[in-house]
């Protein structure tokens, strides 16, 4: 900005001045930890502010007032950025989840006569995160059972992230 100043002789003066401001706040994303199982609360949002002017305040949608969130739900999760001038911005990140693993019972052999062994449970797995790997209730490890007697057979599938789905037949 400049300014001319002129007395009552005529004598004038000029002088400038420069006026500045800041940087804009600049919110980056540093990483973000999705949540491993489907329900689960273990995402987390690291982020890193910068320009603006130091210090920073943080006002998370969930209420935290902290640089970085966890223990998170699957959600959009919005920031605001506060500098030491009242100046803000924004930021928001989705946390996201896998599906739950999903488990079919495709077919079940009945024993065909009293006391007989040759039933059999054979089920599917879906969602989730694969490779999954299975516990039966009689101790079997591998996703179909055979050489059952008559009885209810319970089924844990664990998928690549350790989560758990149940199923009986």
């Amino acid at each position: 900005y400049s300014v001319t100043v002129t007395d009552a002789n005529g004598c004038a003066a000029n002088a400038s001045q420069l006026v500045t401001q800041p940087a804009a706040i600049v919110i980056a994303v540093d990483s973000v930890k999705n949540v491993s199982c489907n329900g689960g609360s273990n995402g987390a949002v690291y982020i890193t502010a910068t320009s603006g002017i130091v210090p920073y305040t943080y006002l998370w949608s969930n209420g935290a007032i902290t640089q970085d969130i966890t223990g998170l739900t699957a959600a959009t999760y919005s920031v605001t950025v506060t500098d030491a001038n009242g100046c803000t911005t924004n930021a928001s990140q989705l946390v996201t989840q896998p599906a739950a693993i999903v488990i079919a019972v495709d077919s079940v052999k009945n024993v065909s006569c009293i006391g007989g062994s040759n039933g059999a449970v054979y089920i599917t797995a879906t969602s989730g995160i694969v490779p999954y790997t299975y516990l039966w209730s009689n101790g079997a490890i591998t996703q179909d059972i055979i050489g059952l007697t008559s009885g209810t057979y319970t089924v844990t599938v664990t998928d690549a992230n350790g989560c758990t789905a149940n199923a009986s037949q």
